[in-house]
């Protein structure tokens, strides 16, 4: 678990930021926190980092302060990096982002904040400072981040292993536990290893696993496998089938119901703050969400009468825009399967520059956002 040293690390860090923040709002500037620009804005983003830390110390920093507070830091230094690039907050919360990266085992397949851009990014520029205690930790994280780039096994490897670490580090914290299971399975859907699917039963058949609280895609995943174990279908080992057997009898021994899928109520404002504007502009072709819609239509119709690589440099705007569409606004509801309608179109483009877009926009699905049903469908296809 991170130090005592390092938590008052980050407050005294935070407690510098307030100084221009509370400036700011001293010579009369507001921060409309309901608009979309929440999303990039670096003072209102950083004000939310502060709110998080501060109910993480009052809370004595579980396991999911941590997360919590980690999904704030990357939001507000992807929002500085857009926004303010140059600003000293940016190279602070840089340092704050190697600093938890390094105590949270960072993995791109685990992690649900979609920021493996700014993580990249925060190590290369610790290590081309040369902040001689964290660029070890930062140069560390770069090669496991490269070579999980070229082998999807190692990615599922590493996820494991990273998922282990974190519930050794926080021993019976259920959401640690629940990580474990959750490792397991994305990397048994991205790479179709059955050692997986077998670490995942054997691990929810364990008596103190937390299995009524396993919900969303995790319990539909786990459940299906289970019953599939148990009625003994092709490809399953025995032992599997004994795990599958205790993970349903200690499910219905829960009585709770089980809940497929997440419904998550929210307000209008709450959705600003998600979703993308439709009349901001994204790329080099400066292209609007709807923009990039059309665009995927339009290559798809000249491709189906036989312009093939001459649609590559549409394509390529195409790919721009939906990676810094993704950067700007990585919770959007529609990027993942805009991101998988631009990869169906821009594969069927037969040229070297076309391919290389293609393999990086399966990447951004697969692995930024692995938890959707498009990821899912593509991983599957």
């Amino acid at each position: 678990m991170p130090s005592s040293a390092i938590r008052s690390k980050w407050y005294w860090t935070i407690r510098a930021w307030c100084r221009p923040f509370a400036l700011v709002c001293a010579l009369g500037f507001t921060v409309n926190v309901a608009s979309a620009e929440i999303q990039t804005d670096p003072f209102a983003l950083y004000s939310q980092m502060k709110k998080v830390y501060d109910r993480g110390a009052a809370a004595g920093w579980a396991y999911t302060n941590y997360l919590e507070y980690f999904a704030a830091v990357l939001d507000a230094g992807r929002a500085y990096s857009l926004r303010r690039p140059d600003d000293s907050n940016a190279v602070e919360i840089q340092a704050l982002t190697i600093d938890l990266a390094t105590s949270l085992h960072y993995d791109a397949l685990l992690d649900e904040n979609a920021a493996e851009w700014y993580v990249r990014e925060a190590a290369n520029a610790v290590v081309k400072r040369g902040d001689p205690e964290r660029s070890p930790q930062a140069q560390a994280l770069l090669i496991k981040l490269a070579a999980d780039d070229v082998d999807p096994k190692a990615l599922a490897r590493d996820a494991d292993l990273d998922a282990t670490a974190i519930a050794k580090q926080w021993p019976a914290d259920r959401d640690a536990l629940i990580g474990q299971i959750e490792a397991d399975l994305r990397a048994f859907a991205l790479t179709h290893d059955p050692s997986y699917r077998a670490l995942a039963l054997g691990r929810a058949a364990q008596p103190t696993f937390p299995i009524g609280i396993v919900n969303g895609r995790t319990a539909s995943e786990l459940f299906t496998d289970a019953r599939s174990a148990v009625a003994d279908a092709p490809g399953y080992t025995y032992e599997e089938r004994i795990a599958g057997h205790a993970v349903i009898s200690h499910r219905s021994a829960t009585h709770i119901p089980i809940i497929i899928g997440k419904t998550i109520a929210m307000t209008h404002e709450a959705r600003l703050v998600i979703t993308a504007p439709a009349d901001e502009y994204f790329g080099n072709a400066k292209l609007s969400p709807i923009g990039v819609g059309n665009e995927i239509i339009r290559i798809g119709k000249y491709l189906d009468v036989g312009w093939g690589d001459r649609m590559t440099a549409d394509a390529l705007r195409v790919s721009t825009a939906l990676v810094d569409w993704q950067k700007q606004y990585p919770r959007d509801y529609a990027l993942p399967r805009t991101i998988l309608s631009a990869y169906k179109t821009i594969a069927r483009i037969d040229s070297t520059d076309a391919k290389t877009a293609a393999a990086q926009l399966k990447v951004l699905l697969t692995v930024q956002y692995n938890t959707t049903d498009q990821a899912h469908t593509l991983l599957s296809s």
